[in-house]
């Protein structure tokens, strides 16, 4: 279900609290009363989390849209939820937000716009000012928040969205990071990571970035964002700061939204102060992989334009085949709405090359995993012509060398090229954490379990949120194991398991590792869990789902695991 999404003003108020949303900040109201002259200030998430149920005009949202809404490109358990309303139910009070029983929450309190009043129109208590609409009579009435009718203009004729900015619905404006207590040792930090942050950012597909020049001449003194995002044109304001408290270095990042005037996202960042040189990259790396994340989400949410333009509904498509195939728990079910929404992007656009890349992506893993009756040569044949197809519609996309690499590996083992797709991939985007967990698997299945595991830590340090984490949880198991440390296998497949329950390989990790410890009833009940997985449900399957990915030189490790499957209780078919 699409949550609601009416424009939302910056300021309004929830009974006794006038909430300010930018400021991530509640006030009690008035002079009199319980909370009178009491300020709070709001966890991002916990703002989010208002925000969402404020628009929603006091009907049920579901618990699983929440946690779309409020903690996108992430997965978490619904106690994140949980845990958020009860940090609201305790600022705000009991009385605000009701809980509907298996289903999810709603806002019990009316909501109220705060509707600033031009200084000429002070001294006119009967009437207020529109934003925008300087000459605009409005009602003082209580407007209530939630799905609201078509704003019209005077000849009642509804009138358009705000229009997009003239650079484009995804164009960022990074501003140079503010510094706090630096010393004039470190005072070139602000440009240095302003500059790689901008650099970054400007590789990512689809994404318009200001030049560092453009940033560089606000130095320290920063406009407010919805002022300086209509002077550049842009939709998206980074705003970051840097401060030094005693041996460490904290960065913080956020990032508003100028069309609507909230603050979308926010992260921080903790380095010691005497090795920012070794950190910096790591630092750029992984806040620009997150803003991909969160402006990906973001596009994915936004309705077309104009329903006429088949470029823009292929775009819209497109991104939210995205996000469920990168910024999802990788299941049967998220990958049947990407097939959909790429089928639905392609088919409006053919040279959409992020269209061709999510089809790609989608039919490799229903053929790997077998989640399609399809024949699985024909599945990944189809996914590799989708990928080349993708490629050749856009070379400066890593997320289509990323699938090319994955099609070109499980279809008759082309591993070289497959390698070298992944290194073309981090040479366009030295950020993009799962070319570094691909290419881990892959050094594993060559036997090179050190340069593996430095892989996998290097993708877990530029993003450590990231959905695809559960690969990487797999080939560190998987390189234990192989260097004889079932114990150390166990824990990285149980840690996998906890962010995707649904993933194959960390149970055939964890049964190894479980039967080898002598943890005979755990292994007994993976075995059960691996006969539902078809790609793992036999030994038969399971050889030929990994065998492709081997170094023939390494078989043998192939076969060690084999055994023990086999002795674990795996049938043979």
């Amino acid at each position: 279900m699409r949550l609601p999404t009416p424009p939302l003003p910056d300021r309004f108020t929830l009974g006794p609290w006038q909430v300010s949303v930018s400021l991530d900040e509640v006030a009690g109201q008035g002079s009199q009363g319980t909370v009178a002259g009491q300020v709070h200030k709001l966890e991002p998430r916990a703002m989010r989390l208002l925000v969402v149920l404020a628009q929603a005009g006091g009907e049920v949202v579901l618990a699983d849209d929440l946690l779309d809404a409020v903690w996108p490109g992430l997965v978490v358990t619904p106690s994140s939820l949980y845990d958020a309303v009860a940090q609201l139910r305790k600022t705000l009070g009991p009385d605000h937000i009701a809980t509907v029983p298996r289903k999810g929450y709603r806002l019990v309190t009316p909501v109220t716009p705060v509707t600033p009043v031009p200084v000429a129109a002070a001294r006119a208590p009967a009437a207020s000012v529109t934003p925008g609409e300087p000459d605009a009579p409005a009602s003082t009435a209580p407007v209530p928040l939630g799905p609201a009718p078509a704003r019209a203009g005077a000849a009642g004729a509804p009138m358009a969205e705000p229009a997009e900015p003239r650079l484009g619905p995804r164009s960022v404006a990074v501003l140079p990071f503010v510094m706090r207590g630096l010393p004039d040792a470190l005072s070139f930090l602000s440009e240095s990571l302003t500059g790689a942050l901008i650099s970054e950012l400007s590789r990512q597909p689809g994404l318009t970035v200001v030049a560092l020049g453009t940033m560089l001449t606000f130095g320290q003194r920063h406009p407010p964002p919805q002022k300086l995002a209509e002077d550049l044109g842009v939709r998206y304001v980074v705003d970051g700061q840097l401060e030094q408290r005693g041996e460490t270095l904290h960065v913080g990042v956020q990032v508003v939204d100028a069309r609507r005037g909230t603050q979308t996202w926010a992260d921080e960042l903790t380095l010691p102060a005497n090795a920012w040189h070794a950190t910096a990259t790591v630092v750029v790396g992984r806040l620009a992989r997150a803003l991909r994340f969160e402006l990906n989400d973001l596009a994915s949410q936004e309705a077309p334009v104009a329903a006429s333009d088949a470029e823009v509904q292929a775009r819209a498509f497109a991104a939210q085949a995205w996000v469920q195939l990168f910024a999802r728990a990788q299941t049967p079910e998220t990958n049947q709405r990407s097939t959909r929404l790429a089928r639905s992007a392609v088919a409006l656009a053919p040279e959409l090359s992020q269209g061709w890349m999510c089809l790609a992506y989608a039919d490799w893993r229903a053929g790997n995993y077998r989640w399609s009756d399809e024949p699985r040569d024909e599945q990944l044949a189809r996914a590799l012509a989708e990928a080349e197809r993708a490629v050749a519609l856009d070379p400066r996309d890593p997320d289509a060398y990323y699938v090319l690499s994955l099609a070109a590996r499980h279809y008759r083992g082309q591993r070289q090229r497959a390698d070298e797709a992944l290194r073309h991939c981090l040479r366009l985007s030295s950020s993009y954490a799962p070319a570094y967990g691909l290419l881990a698997f892959s050094l594993e299945r060559h036997g090179r379990h050190d340069e593996a595991r430095a892989y996998c830590d290097k993708a877990f340090e530029l993003s450590p949120l990231e959905p695809l984490r559960v690969i990487w949880h797999f080939v560190r198991a998987e390189g234990s194991l192989a260097t004889g440390d079932p114990q150390a296998a166990l824990q990285e497949a149980q840690r996998g398991m906890a962010v995707n329950p649904s993933y194959g390989q960390l149970f055939l990790a964890g049964t190894i590792a479980a039967w080898r410890l002598g943890a005979v009833e755990q292994a007994h009940d993976w075995v059960a869990t691996l006969r539902q997985h078809p790609a793992f449900c036999s030994l038969a399957a399971v050889r030929a789902t990994i065998e492709p990915t081997y170094d023939p030189a390494c078989i043998g490790q192939l076969e060690r695991l084999l055994d023990t499957l086999r002795e674990a209780g795996l049938p043979a078919q």
